[in-house]
């Protein structure tokens, strides 16, 4: 594949890669062009052993549903492997994503360890940024990944501890003493008591109406579990919703089976994020449950992210490791 764009990734490939690197010959890359890696070669990044694959998508590439389709058949196999799959594509200015940077944004990008998307502006003079606001040359972003200062810390596919949030709250019918169960939150470490400010969780919380499936099921059991000992605990169900005419996975008033709509529990637990000293006087707790998260659950994770005391970005970024 020939073209200004590859030539420039190419040089800034050169300029970063340790000469003792094994690269992989020409005719072993993956797919077809357009949609071909360009660069593979096995790297050790902080003593692990990776093998890295490097696609490059230039602003003047028009995909079609095929190519789309293939990008997307081989994201999966690389992923598969756990290999790695970074993603370079080229944009003519800061927030304008074209055909393509909006096919990578939507359908192509997943929030993994295996996965990672940067960006060339052309009116930044082919810089990158992993904080949407400082720029720098790409070979200096890929140095920042091979030494390990470029990394992914956040939530990862597979069974994990998480943490079911529940909040001190009034039934908006009935008006009630209640604990409502808001959804799950990833949290950044794992304590034996959750009612401390030594920890975080990744992004934001993930609500009850964006659970679906066997982890709603594993919820409402383990919420079940709970209003053993406390029944002022909301239980959880799929729950059909008057105001917006379609039923989702919520939780109802213990004493006159409310639904306590999305709407409602955000609105109140807004002013409980300012500081951390909800988790000491008991306006929020936290329990430990057990599941098996998949990707989905983790993009889902990404769609949205509350800045306040409680949280921390997850995703790509330079993490100061020891």
């Amino acid at each position: 594949m020939t073209g200004e764009f590859y030539l420039f990734v190419e040089n800034e490939l050169q300029r970063s890669l340790p000469a003792n690197w094994q690269r992989i010959s020409a005719d072993k890359l993956l797919g077809d062009e357009p949609c071909k890696i360009s660069h593979a070669f096995l790297a050790n990044i902080r003593g692990e052993q990776k093998l890295v694959n490097i696609l490059i998508l230039p602003f003047s590439l028009n995909l079609d549903s095929v190519q789309e389709n293939a990008l997307l058949k081989l994201r999966d196999y690389i992923l598969s492997k756990s290999c790695l799959l970074i993603v370079i594509n080229e944009e003519a200015a800061v927030k304008q994503l074209g055909n393509t940077g909006v096919f990578i944004s939507e359908n192509l990008q997943v929030h993994s360890p295996h996965f990672i998307w940067m960006t060339c502006y052309r009116d930044k003079k082919n810089q990158t940024t992993f904080d949407g606001s400082n720029y720098e040359s790409l070979h200096l972003g890929f140095a920042s990944f091979w030494d390990g200062t470029l990394s992914y810390m956040g939530p990862k596919e597979g069974f994990q501890q998480l943490n079911l949030e529940i909040m001190r709250d009034h039934c908006w019918k009935c008006k009630q003493e209640i604990k409502t169960v808001t959804g799950i939150v990833f949290p950044d470490r794992q304590l034996d008591n959750w009612d401390s400010t030594e920890w975080r969780y990744y992004n934001g919380l993930l609500s009850l109406n964006q659970i679906k499936g066997d982890h709603a099921e594993l919820i409402r059991n383990f919420v079940g579990l709970l209003r053993k000992n406390d029944t002022a605990i909301t239980p959880v169900n799929v729950k059909f919703s008057h105001t917006i005419q379609t039923s989702y996975f919520a939780a109802s008033c213990p004493y006159c089976d409310s639904l306590q709509g999305s709407f409602y529990v955000n609105d109140d637990r807004i002013d409980l994020l300012h500081s951390l000293q909800s988790r000491i006087d008991g306006s929020m707790t936290y329990h430990s449950i057990e599941l098996n998260v998949d990707q989905d659950l983790i993009n889902c994770l990404y769609d949205g992210c509350e800045i306040c005391d409680h949280s921390i970005p997850g995703g790509w970024g330079r993490h100061n490791l020891v």
